[in-house]
This record gives structure tokens, C-alpha cells and sequence, in this order.
């Protein structure tokens, strides 16, 4: 009967995957086995670490099998958010190279506004005009200094979907962002949960007793 019962314990301890985490004294005088496993790792040093670079604090508690999934997608995610970035720029680039041949603008120099703006008007003097109307002189460009000219509607409704296009990159690079955010604390609470899990030790004893009919065992736990 008690080899019946340490079988069924031991195959329980096998299949619920916990018979590595059993800690084993040995005492053969006293009939008491014991033995420290390898020391626990601290949950909230996992925690960190995986916020900090993703994969890093499964690595710390020795399970990087799982913590590579984490450092891949890491890896993954920063290049497509720095090509979407590149993407963008270059798309930028490429309109501003564009206005300098078909509306003959000088990019040199040139603040931000002064790029949207020229999405809207044939030329400065438009712009200027429609300014003039809305008693916004302030906003006013020197046309020697700031000259844009397309050479038709289409070439400017051109720069303008390039724009466009180049800003949406931009805002999908953001979004990819996210996804790294996101990526750090899902790594982080995945190496909280498995330094919880190592961390619940299942103290095990088990001895012998003598007795007048010999020797009894037993088998003691301690959660």
C-alpha cells in the first residue's frame, strides 16, 4: 500500500511538471532528506530587466527558449518603425525635390508651414492674396524669398498626395511604436509569471523511521 501511494505521488509531481522544484533533505541517521535547489531568482529583477530590453529578464531566470520570441519580435518591430521613418522621409525628400522643378521653390532655409503651404496654392501670390482678405498680415511671404509657382494643377495636387503619403508612414511608424511599448511589458509580466512560478518551492521529505518491526517510511510536504 505505501508503495502504491508513493507511486501515485510521484507520477502526479511527473505530470503536473513540478519534480524539478521539489527541494530534498537527506539525513540518513534521522531519516530525514534534504537539499536546496538552485537559488530563486528575484520575480521583481525579472520584471525589470524584461522592461528594459524584452526576452533579458527570461534569460536572467534561465528560460530563454521562451524569452527568444520576446528579443525576436524586439528586433522585428525597431526595424519596421525605422523603415517606415525612412520611407516617410524619403518620400518627403522626393516632393521637396519635386516643388524645386515644377513650382521652381528654394527649399533652403524654408520653415515647415512654408512646405503645407504651397500643397494648397498655385502661388505665393494666392497665397498671399487670400491672407490679404483675412487680414492676416503676419502670415504674409515675401515673394522673392519665398516664390512657388506651379507649373499646372496636377503637379501641384502631386506634391500634395506625396505629402500626404509621406506623413501617413510617418503616423504608421507611431503606431508601430505601440507595439514595441507594448512588446516590453508583455515581456515583462511574461518573466514576472514565470519567476512567481519558480519561486513556489515545494518543500519534499521523506525518511525512515525505525520501529520494532523495522522500518517505516514516510513522505512529508510543505507548501
Amino acid at each position: 500500500m505505501k508503495k502504491i501511494f508513493l507511486l501515485f505521488v510521484v507520477l502526479n509531481i511527473a505530470i503536473a511538471g513540478d519534480i524539478d522544484k521539489f527541494k530534498i533533505r537527506e539525513n540518513i541517521i534521522s531519516g530525514i532528506v534534504s537539499e536546496n535547489e538552485k537559488r530563486e531568482k528575484s520575480p521583481a529583477v525579472a520584471f525589470g530587466f524584461s522592461l528594459i530590453v524584452p526576452g533579458l529578464g527570461q534569460a536572467y531566470l534561465e528560460r530563454f527558449d521562451v524569452g527568444k520570441y520576446f528579443l525576436a519580435s524586439e528586433i522585428s518591430l525597431w526595424l519596421v518603425y525605422f523603415g517606415l521613418n525612412e520611407y516617410g522621409r524619403w518620400l518627403n525628400d522626393d516632393a521637396i525635390n519635386f516643388a524645386v522643378i515644377r513650382a521652381g521653390i528654394d527649399p533652403n532655409g524654408k520653415p515647415d508651414d512654408f512646405f503645407a503651404n504651397i500643397e494648397n496654392y498655385r502661388s505665393v501670390y494666392d497665397y498671399n492674396l487670400r491672407k490679404g482678405r483675412d487680414r492676416d498680415y503676419a502670415k504674409l511671404y515675401d515673394p522673392e524669398k519665398f516664390y512657388w509657382w506651379w507649373d499646372s494643377e496636377q503637379s501641384r495636387q502631386r506634391y500634395k498626395d506625396m505629402r500626404i503619403k509621406s506623413r501617413a508612414f510617418g503616423y504608421y511608424a507611431k503606431f508601430s511604436f505601440v507595439f514595441i511599448i507594448a512588446n516590453h511589458f508583455a515581456s515583462a509580466i511574461d518573466a514576472l509569471i514565470l519567476a512567481r512560478k519558480q519561486s513556489k518551492s515545494l518543500n519534499h521529505e521523506f525518511g525512515f523511521i525505525p520501529s520494532s518491526r523495522g522500518l517505516n517510511f514516510y513522505l512529508k510536504f510543505e507548501f
